[in-house]
């Protein structure tokens, strides 16, 4: 060890805390998520600059979803006019428990899935660009319209050794994917 380089051991260590970090996320302590059997994915709110953000990130969540043979989840047109019959309003991105109750009967779903996209897109530093991710998921109760399960996540596509190197370049989809995986991973198990 005398022999190594402090600058050496400073890339080491970087490398190691920079994959480091995972979701942050909560399930309820008295969840028994065996009763449910199909989710309806409400449309996510995005809260990025970057147009259709929302709707990509939604397949992902569905696709991940189905992926793991959990829960059946129901059509996004058919959740979208069944929301919107009931008074949802997509721009507010929040749906009351009225409106949970009679839309979950309707769709024959026992919860909801309803998330934000807070980043999507390529940041800029310096003269580098990474693609960059960011997610909150949750998981509601239709009848009780407890909150289940809850997850928040961000990934950045460059790693130290990204910046460093130059490899290893990803996409915002490529990101959205390991990041709903992960986030998943807390409700499921990896």
């Amino acid at each position: 060890m005398k022999n190594l380089k402090p600058s050496f051991v400073v890339l080491v260590l970087l490398v190691f805390f920079a994959g480091c970090g995972g979701p942050m996320s909560y399930v309820h302590p008295t969840a028994d998520l065996t009763y449910i059997t199909t989710v309806a994915i409400v449309p996510f709110k995005n809260l990025t600059q970057e147009r259709g953000a929302e709707g990509k990130v939604m397949n992902v969540v569905a696709a991940e979803v189905l992926r793991r043979g959990v829960f059946d989840v129901v059509e996004f047109g058919e959740v979208a006019k069944v929301l919107r019959e009931e008074g949802f309003r997509e721009e507010e991105g929040v749906i009351s428990k009225n409106t949970a109750e009679r839309a979950g009967k309707r769709l024959n779903v026992q919860a909801f899935v309803v998330g934000s996209v807070e980043e999507y897109g390529v940041s800029r530093t310096g003269g580098s660009s990474y693609p960059e991710v960011s997610l909150s998921i949750k998981l509601i109760d239709v009848k009780s319209y407890k909150i289940l399960w809850e997850a928040t996540h961000s990934l950045k596509g460059a790693t130290v050794l990204d910046r460093l190197f130059g490899v290893g370049k990803k996409s915002p989809s490529d990101l959205s994917r390991e990041l709903v995986e992960e986030m998943l991973d807390t409700l499921f198990g990896g």
